[in-house]
This record gives C-alpha cells, structure tokens and sequence, in this order.
C-alpha cells in the first residue's frame, strides 16, 4: 500500500520515523513552507528524515492547492496521513486518495473534539486523555475511529511532557494497526456523536493569569502552556512576563496572601507569589530586560 504523508510539527516527525520502518510504501512527504512554519511553536523540518529515505518532498502553505492535489494524485498513493496539520480539508483532498485519509487528535473522541486539546486538557486539570486516528470526513474530529490509546495526567505534567506521552501513544497505534490496514482488516467503528464535547480556540487571552483564581487553578494554565507553546502571562508596570514553571505550596493557606498577585517572597526555588487561595511559587519566570528583577511587594496584573 502506497501512501502520502502530510504534516509539519514534532509530532509528525515522530510518526513519520515510524511509519518509514513499517510496511507501507511512504511516497510522498508533504510540509510547509519556512514562512508558515513560524505559526507551528512545534514546528519540525520534515525534509532531513524524508531525504534519508529517498522520499520525495514538497512544501506548501495550502494542502488543498491544486498543484498539491496534483502531486498526491501523481503519486499513486492510496491512503493519506494527515498527521501534524492544522489546516481543514476540502472534499478534494479527501476524496482523492481511494482507501481515504487519516488523521490524529490528541484526545479520547468523540469528548474534546476541536482546538488545543493538549491544552485545554492541562488547563482544566484532566487526570486523563488519549490519541484517536481516525478517517478524515468533512465535519471536526468526527470520521471512523481506527485506533484509540489512553494516558493518564499526573500532577506533574506539564505541555512538554503530556505532549512526549501523546508521541508515545502514536508510535503504539501506528504499530498495531498499520499492519492490519494494509491488510485491508484494521478496525474501522463509527463515533457517537451525541456524546461528542468541543475545546474552542485557544485565545492570547486565555494565557493571562488572574491571579484571583485558586492556586491549582493558576498553576495547571501554567503547565498547560508550558514549553513547547507560549508560556502563561502577567503583566507588571506594562511589561509582560512569562511564567514557565511553577509549583503548589501544599502547606500554605489564603492567610498567607497579602492579596493576589502580590510577591511574597523571592528565593533560590522561586518567586512566591498570593492568590485567590493560597501562595503559588513561581519556579521560572522570563522578566523582560527592562523590568528588572521581581522583588517582595511587586504586584503582578
């Protein structure tokens, strides 16, 4: 079985890698361009791992270019992975390729269908979420599923490593099932859409940290939005800062908080800092050059 490949970021890599050492004939790479790449904040180079297995590349800011379609139609492939793409497929795409497309989402489908799941998950303080492959059809997240994986999310997850996690989840899938769908047996069992739930787009704003809002609340938008994505924010005196890393304080109280978003202290672990609950430490914090270091009595927005 001959197929085409499209994606752009570390997760596409990581299943490109494996889908090149199974038995399936990968004939094309499709990724995007330097420009776009700036979008990805986990964009990877897909072109050194397809040059090292002879697999013809081309870039593109539009899988649903004509002269993409042309290309995927020139190549004979059968079955297309969309593995790693943010952009939705016209009926052109997902017609041309006879045994279908497939495609991924970080989640257990049909719940949390939509944008960022990796995200939101974090965000809300999920104990668990999953990867799906599925067919590709022209609603969101909503074809055949053909695979599906659990993990779990411990307290000490953040983006990065939930993110590790979901690769490892794929590598397991791509194994079990590509073998079947070559043989034209892999499962194929439709979702229930009646109990599908969405994640909305993830806003600039959604990253500015209240910091009236419970500790544990503050700290899992923290590592929701950990490397490798754009860091929670705050403001002081108008300059932003990015909080990478912070840690619950299990034995402090509200009685503890001068009032929220006030420096308590500043030490070798961290910066202490008051919320609606109780201090949040602050482990890593990028101060912009201007602001100059935190200090006790500052006051975060």
């Amino acid at each position: 079985m001959r197929a085409a490949f499209v994606g752009a970021v570390a997760f596409s890599e990581r299943c490109l890698g494996v889908l090149v050492n199974l038995p399936i004939d990968i004939c094309l790479v499709i990724t995007t361009d330097e420009k776009a790449s700036r979008k990805h904040a986990d964009f990877a180079n897909l072109e050194p791992l397809a040059e090292r297995h002879c697999i013809p590349v081309i870039k593109a800011r539009d899988a649903n270019a004509p002269q993409v379609l042309a290309r995927i139609a020139a190549s004979g492939a059968d079955i297309v992975f969309v593995l790693g793409w943010s952009q939705l497929l016209k009926p052109d795409f997902l017609a041309l390729p006879p045994k279908g497309c497939i495609g991924s989402h970080p989640a257990l489908l049909p719940r949390n269908r939509g944008r960022h799941p990796i995200v939101w998950a974090l965000a809300e303080g999920l104990s668990e979420t999953g990867l799906s492959f599925f067919y590709l059809d022209d609603g969101v997240d909503s074809g055949d599923i053909v695979w599906q994986g659990k993990c779990l999310i411990s307290g000490d997850d953040d983006a990065a490593s939930l993110y590790r996690k979901i690769e490892d989840l794929a590598e397991q899938g791509l194994r079990e099932f590509i073998p079947l769908l070559a043989q034209d047996r892999a499962a194929r069992c439709p979702q229930q859409h009646e109990l599908a739930t969405y994640w909305r787009k993830r806003e600039e704003e959604d990253g500015h940290i209240d910091w009236s809002l419970p500790a544990e609340q503050i700290h899992n938008l923290v590592r929701a939005l950990a490397r490798p994505y754009v860091g929670a924010h705050a403001m002081r005196s108008g300059q932003k800062l990015l909080v990478w890393k912070s840690r619950l304080q299990r034995n402090c109280a509200k009685s503890d908080c001068p009032r929220p978003g006030e420096v308590i202290d500043v030490t070798a672990d961290g910066i202490l800092v008051g919320t609606g609950t109780a201090p949040l430490l602050l482990r890593e914090v990028e101060v912009n050059g201007r602001c100059g270091p935190l200090a006790p009595g500052d006051i975060l927005e």
